[in-house]
Formats: C-alpha cells, structure tokens, sequence
C-alpha cells in the first residue's frame, strides 16, 4: 500500500505511552499508517561506534529509541487533524 505514495513524518518522539496513543487514534480515524522505533545513531567521529551516553553520568540511562508514525501525503492531514492537540508535537531526532 505505501511502496508507491509518497510519506509524511506525522509524528516522532521517544515517549512509547505517548506513541501508543497515537497510533490508537490513528487507528480510530481509520488512517492507515507505518509505525515502528529505532534506535538514535550515536554521535562520533573515526569510526567511532561507542555510544559516550552509555558511560555519562552513570545515574540515568539516556532514551535512546525513537518512536515513529509515517502516512502516506494524501492521508497526511487526516492524520494530523487526528492527532493534533491529543499527542505531543513532532520532534525531529535524526530524521
């Protein structure tokens, strides 16, 4: 269904409850859409593959997985009226 649409970012944070809630009201709306987390490239230069928030401040882990909803650009401002006002804003981390 979205290998030949083109796809907007509709919403991208590193709060899972908050990403849950998205995608139920995405669901709700009938608005079809991809939604997956990864994991935010670490900063380094060299070849550098050791991510330094591991070793920082020892207390607090650092969220490092991002949460995404993606739609296809027809459907985005269905999405958007669905979503806006119920779930954080977009936060662009890496994309």
């Amino acid at each position: 269904m979205f290998a030949r649409l083109r796809k907007e970012l509709v919403y991208c944070s590193k709060d899972k409850a908050d990403w849950e809630t998205a995608k139920a009201l995405l669901s709700a709306a009938e608005v079809p859409c991809q939604a997956w987390e990864s994991e935010e490239a670490p900063v380094g230069g060299c070849g550098s593959k050791i991510d330094h928030r591991t070793f920082m401040n020892g207390k607090k882990s650092v969220p490092k997985t991002i949460y995404r909803i993606q739609v296809s650009a027809p459907d985005g401002e269905a999405a958007r009226a669905a979503l806006e006002g119920k779930v954080r804003p977009v936060q662009h981390y890496g994309t």
